[in-house]
């Protein structure tokens, strides 16, 4: 698969200020390659959140540049900022489905964003709503439970019904928020491995924040480290090891100099040449 040169990700300067002396982001500089996977790592609280939905534009940061897919989020007005965010899919942790709703008219949700008008059951949908919504469960395996109840479903059904969902609305960028952290390690498995194919299939780059080391390690492209709102890891998976990422866990206070340096690719020398 190509990927383009442009990066689908540029952050400058990004800092969150959400006031009462609480920073979530401090001064984030990132750029990530189109169709790339990048993991999030850091404790609960770090900014991995915070991050995910600077990049969805749910937060506008208090200084810097989000640009996603070329477009600068914090420059647009109301009526592009949700056209932009049409490109941009999210999951996450809880699923965020309708528990009594089928899960066919679940993954039609997907489309609201481009519909008028509020849909008040499954066949409000125009039809080739929902034979695409049927399309994408059965991309994710889920084709012959369509009519049944979302809150009947396992967690990792759940979670495959909120790819199909997001994948309405034909993402380019690929948010995902703990999406495997309610689950057993073999529905964990399988949910990386589906979003895997669908970044092949569908050109997909995806941003995910994980708490588990070894599942990142073997997934990502890319691992970028947060501590207190800061970027305190930012390397290739093909360089580092499983311990090297999971030293960012080691304590929770602000990382030194020489920590940042030893942490990122990016030492003083290299900057130099």
């Amino acid at each position: 698969m190509s990927i383009p040169d442009a990066p689908a990700v540029r952050l400058r300067g990004v800092t969150k200020d959400f006031g009462d002396g609480i920073r979530g982001l401090d001064e984030v500089d990132l750029d990530l390659a189109a169709g790339s996977v990048t993991v999030l790592l850091g404790l609960s609280g770090s900014g991995k959140s915070t991050l995910l939905r600077h990049l969805n534009g749910l937060h506008p940061p208090t200084s810097g540049t989000v640009e996603v897919l070329g477009q600068d989020l914090g420059s647009l007005a109301p009526g592009a900022l949700r056209e932009a965010r049409e490109s941009i899919g999210m999951i996450f942790q809880s699923f965020g489905l309708v528990g009594p709703m089928s899960v066919l008219e679940n993954v039609c949700t997907g489309r609201l964003g481009s519909l008028r008008g509020p849909r008040m059951g499954l066949f409000m949908y125009p039809r080739a709503v929902r034979r695409e919504a049927l399309e994408h469960l059965d991309r994710v395996g889920l084709a012959d439970r369509a009519h049944q109840r979302a809150d009947t479903l396992s967690g990792g059904q759940q979670q495959r019904v909120a790819i199909a969902r997001s994948l309405m609305q034909h993402p380019r960028l690929l948010l995902a928020d703990e999406p495997v952290a309610a689950l057993d390690p073999v529905s964990s498995a399988q949910i990386i491995a589906l979003l895997m194919r669908l970044r092949e299939e569908d050109g997909l780059t995806i941003v995910a924040a994980l708490h588990q080391v070894e599942l990142a390690i073997s997934t990502a492209d890319r691992i970028v480290g947060l501590r207190a709102g800061r970027v305190v890891l930012d390397r290739e998976t093909s360089t580092m090891t499983a311990q090297d990422a999971a030293r960012i866990y080691d304590s929770v206070a602000t990382p030194t100099t020489g920590e940042l340096e030893e942490l990122t690719d990016m030492h003083p020398a290299q900057v130099r040449a």
